[in-house]
Order: C-alpha cells, then sequence, then structure tokens
C-alpha cells in the first residue's frame, strides 16, 4: 500500500483551467481512511464520497492516495513496455504532488454507531491544524457528517467548480480503463461492469480506449519478446510502448451502502497528474440493472450532454397493482411500460393488495428503454384470517359450552362437584379439518 509521508511529497506543476488559478488553490492529498476489515468496504465508499466532495470547490485541487496508487502503476507498465525513452509516451508523473495540506482519517463504530475522526496536517510545517469528526447510525447519514467535518477543517474551499467536459484532440484523444474495485460486493459485478465501462467509451467518437486486459495483454507479449533477445528490436517496443501513451485513465469502484449500489468513476489526466472529473451514482436496484446506472455515470464523467427521453418497462410477478412515482400514480398490470420520460434517474412503488410494497430506482437514457424487474413478496395472513385459528377457538368454545352444561346439572354434596366427562355421540357436530 503507498503511504506518502509528508516528506516525500513530490513537486506538482499543474496548469488549471477556469475557477481559480493554481497559486489561489490549496492542494489537498486525501489518504486512506483506516479502519477495521469489517468496515474496510464502508471506508472505502465515504473516502469515494469525500473525494467527490472535495473535487467540486473551485479553492482545491484533490487527488486521492489511490489515485496516486493508479497513476504509478499506470507508470510501471509503462516502463516494463521500454517506454523510458520516448519522452512523449512518459508522463509527468515526477510533477505529481505539491500538497498544501494532507487529510488522513479513521472509521470506527462504537456499538450501532459508525464514527469517523478526520485530522488535516500542514505540509510545509508537518503538524497536524486541525480536527473534525462526525457519527451517524447509517452510511447515508454518515457521508454528509464527512463531508461537513472537512469543510469545516479547510475552511473557506469555495464552490462551484466548471463543470468538466471532455475535448478531443484533432490528433484523438486516447484513455486506458483500469479495473474498477469491488466494495463489499461480489468481484464479477465489477469485472463486469469494466467490460462494460469500457465499451461504453468506445463509443464516443475521437476517443480512443484501451482496457486493462489489453494492456496485460500488451505485457505479456513484451515478456516474451524479451525472452527472445527481442530487446534490441526498437520498433516492437516502440509500437507497444507507444500505446500506453494515453491521455487519461478512467478507473473508478462499485460498492454498496445500505439498500443502495453506488458506482464511481474517476478521470484521471495522465499529464497534468490530476483528476478531472469524478462522479458518483448511487440507485436502489438489483445487480442484474446497474448497466443504466454506468452508462449514466459514464456521460457524466465526460461532460456529454444528458437530454433527450426514453422508457422504463416494469416487469413483476403481481397481475395488478399500483405503480407510484414523483406523486403520479398509474394502474399496473404484469408488464407497464412507463413512456416519454426525461433523461435521469426515477424512483417508484409498486404496491398490490396482499403484498409489500416495493421501491426502487432506475436510470432513463435517451431512446432507451430500460429493464426492470419489481419482485413483490406476499404478506401472512393475520392470525384470525387462517382456518385452524378458528378451528381452535371453535373446540375451545364447544368444550366449555359442554362444561357448563354439565356442571350447571350437578349436585352438590358436601361442598364437592363431581365431573363427568362424555364422550361425543357419532352423531356430534365435528367441525371438518380443513
Amino acid at each position: 500500500m503507498l503511504r506518502l509521508t509528508l516528506a516525500a511529497l513530490l513537486a506538482i506543476v499543474v496548469a488549471l483551467p477556469g475557477g481559480a488559478s493554481a497559486a489561489e488553490r490549496t492542494r489537498v492529498v486525501v489518504y486512506k481512511l483506516k479502519s477495521t476489515s469489517e468496515l474496510a468496504a464502508a471506508a472505502a465508499q465515504v473516502n469515494d464520497a469525500l473525494l467527490l466532495h472535495l473535487g467540486r470547490k473551485d479553492k482545491i485541487t484533490v487527488l486521492g492516495e489511490a489515485e496516486i496508487q493508479v497513476m504509478l502503476g499506470h507508470e510501471q507498465d509503462k516502463q516494463v513496455l521500454g517506454c523510458e525513452s520516448d519522452t512523449k509516451c512518459l508522463a509527468n508523473l515526477q510533477t505529481m504532488i505539491e500538497a498544501n495540506k494532507v487529510v488522513s482519517g479513521h472509521l470506527g463504530k462504537l456499538g450501532s454507531t459508525y464514527v469517523v475522526t478526520l485530522k488535516l496536517a500542514d505540509a510545509d510545517r508537518a503538524l497536524v491544524v486541525g480536527v473534525e469528526g462526525a457519527e451517524a447510525d447509517n452510511t447515508e447519514d454518515l457521508i454528509a457528517g464527512v463531508k461537513a467535518a472537512a469543510d469545516r477543517l479547510l475552511g473557506d474551499a469555495g464552490s462551484g467548480a466548471p463543470k468538466f467536459v471532455l475535448k478531443v484532440a484533432p490528433e484523438g484523444t486516447k484513455a486506458a480503463v483500469v479495473d474498477l474495485k469491488p466494495h463489499g460486493v461480489d468481484g464479477a459485478i465489477a469485472q463486469n461492469l469494466t467490460e462494460l465501462l469500457t465499451l461504453e467509451l468506445k463509443k464516443f467518437e475521437g476517443l480512443g480506449v484501451i482496457s486493462r486486459e489489453e494492456i496485460k495483454t500488451m505485457l505479456r507479449f513484451q515478456a516474451e519478446k524479451s525472452a527472445l533477445s527481442c530487446d534490441d528490436d526498437t520498433s516492437c517496443l516502440v509500437e507497444i510502448g507507444g500505446a500506453l501513451g494515453v491521455d487519461y485513465l478512467v478507473t473508478g469502484s462499485v460498492g454498496k451502502l445500505g439498500d443502495s449500489f453506488v458506482v464511481t468513476l474517476k478521470l484521471m489526466d495522465v499529464h497534468r497528474a490530476t483528476v478531472a472529473s469524478r462522479v458518483s451514482e448511487s440507485v436502489r436496484a438489483d445487480a442484474a440493472e446497474l448497466a443504466f446506472t454506468l452508462r449514466f455515470a459514464t456521460w457524466r464523467l465526460l461532460g456529454r450532454p444528458l437530454d433527450g427521453t426514453g422508457s422504463i418497462r416494469v416487469r413483476s410477478n403481481i397481475g395488478d397493482g399500483q405503480i407510484t412515482m414523483a406523486d403520479n400514480v398509474r394502474e399496473f398490470s404484469e408488464t407497464t411500460t412507463l413512456k416519454s420520460l426525461p433523461v435521469g434517474k426515477y424512483g417508484m412503488t409498486l404496491a398490490s393488495d396482499g403484498y409489500y410494497p416495493l421501491y426502487k430506482e432506475a436510470y432513463v437514457l435517451d431512446g432507451q428503454t430500460t429493464p426492470l424487474q419489481m419482485q413483490l413478496i406476499e404478506q401472512p395472513n393475520e392470525w384470525y384470517e387462517e382456518w385452524w385459528t378458528w378451528a381452535i377457538i371453535g373446540g375451545v368454545v364447544a368444550a366449555g359450552t359442554a362444561t357448563a352444561f354439565i356442571l350447571a346439572n350437578q349436585e352438590v354434596d358436601d361442598g364437592q362437584i363431581n365431573i363427568n366427562i362424555q364422550r361425543p355421540s357419532a352423531t356430534s357436530s365435528v367441525m371438518p379439518r380443513r
């Protein structure tokens, strides 16, 4: 794990478009929150949310520890491919960080309460200059508390940084996709979304995309060439090395926060060693429905317009019911299509008599129909609705009536009562069992 010391922070020379000038910006490095292994997934989610929050400030340039690791890994790949001598291929990684401030912290749990402590260190003086905390009973409230704590630590950091829009160079722009990290979810989900991310990025005209698998293939190829004494074949090295001379790295994560999946994407400018764009989308849905969430996040990441209309096709196991979306209620059958919806995220509740209501969210993209499966769970019958309840009650009532009748017909002798238990005759009425 990369753990930079304050004394070891490298120099950064970054020309930043729009907003405050480089001299006016506070340069902040955010370390990963320390936590136990049980809380590692929650800590990663809080870290991503904090970076996203600080990245929107127009007086801050922020870089996360995990983001630095991605850049260092990319540089190592290029060196393995013999790219050292190709100055065009090398990124200015040596100009990565000259931090004014460093934020570190810890996530723990006291009973059912999450507790986060954040520390702000002055890089020049190697001194902790501020401590803030946040606590909450759930991760959603915790993230809100951590954002507020960071704002208190950093003071006036501004807001409303200029919106990022990816501009494709006349000669083309190249990007490499790094595997999305899973946080508390199956690794297969992250891998599948990584593949989908690569395919989605390739749809943008002028953007050349290299997947992580393609990078691994080139690394294996280079190892084989070296074993065959191909070291002197400059052309093969330049050809492979040039393929990694990308302008951007695309990375991120997918995790679970409470009932919601969270997809976070980052676009990292290799030449400036900064994160050009960060986005995060949370959705209450099943893993099978994350594809549209990822596509929506990819468009936002690149600053592309999100307009147009689409549809949501809802399928369910119920025959009929009602579906409510933004205070609009409509009748529902087994399959219902909600049409002409503006692009964006929608939440809806499906309800039917005898079933628990279900709330889910879905994304709409221009000209596309989003499938949404809503499987309702049947409610159990109330105790007084069950046949066996009335069978027992009927038996108790019948027995009580017979006993009362017998008692009423006994004569009292010396204060004693004789009780005769009589078997019902064959013609007695007995409640049939169902």
